[in-house]
């Protein structure tokens, strides 16, 4: 893990999604957006910090406890994903007709992610990772033109996040999300996120910033 980097990052350069088999165990396929093929604009993620369990006695607070996480939820703009990417993590299927339905029967798979991002003033690359959950997209808005041109509207994902158990320095622990700074240690940590993922993983910046191959 890189050394003396502070809190200051800059840019959202992409992100990459693993879709976990029906088992749920392993990630069986993965998919990156960037650029204009669902290109990246915003990622927050809400409920890492845990609710208070406090004890007042003899008019005071005499014990308290903050351990784990809250609910933990992101939301995701992304531009321009591509459909078959989208009904994958959405659990839409096609029927011969090349149709997408969504009902009763539609079950978004298990999926874990990678933001990526970089230091401020250094340059190295910057992961967040979330291991374990379900994407949601939560409405459909089509729009008239108008006088003048307008920005295109993103994607918005809404995911819900949960533990998953992971070993860390010999230890199993339940984990729900991740934060890893610089390139010493990408293999390690991308093999923890995209769990049983056996083809190479996707490296397309010259630099050597993103996935590791």
């Amino acid at each position: 893990m890189a050394n003396g980097q502070g809190s200051y990052k800059v840019g959202f350069k992409k992100v990459l999604v693993g879709v976990y088999g029906k088992d749920g165990q392993t990630v069986e396929k993965q998919f990156e957006w960037k650029d204009e093929n669902g290109g990246t604009v915003n990622l927050n993620i809400t409920g890492l910090a845990p609710e208070l369990v406090d004890m007042f006695a003899s008019n005071k607070r005499v014990w308290m406890k903050k351990q784990g996480t809250n609910e933990v939820k992101s939301d995701m703009d992304i531009f321009n994903i591509p459909s078959d990417d989208l009904n994958a993590v959405l659990g839409r299927e096609k029927d011969q007709n090349g149709t997408a339905w969504v009902g009763e029967n539609t079950r978004a798979p298990y999926v874990a992610m990678i933001g990526v991002s970089e230091d401020g003033l250094t340059g190295e690359p910057v992961y967040v990772a979330l291991l374990k959950g379900t994407f949601s997209l939560d409405s459909i808005e089509f729009k008239t033109k108008g006088e003048k041109a307008e920005a295109p509207e993103p994607t918005k994902l809404t995911g819900d996040w949960m533990n998953r158990t992971i070993e860390v320095d010999g230890e199993n622990q339940g984990i729900v999300y991740g934060y890893h700074e610089g390139k010493d240690g990408e293999d390690e940590f991308f093999k923890k996120v995209f769990v049983g993922y056996t083809d190479s993983l996707k490296n397309s910046d010259e630099e050597g910033t993103g996935t590791p191959s």
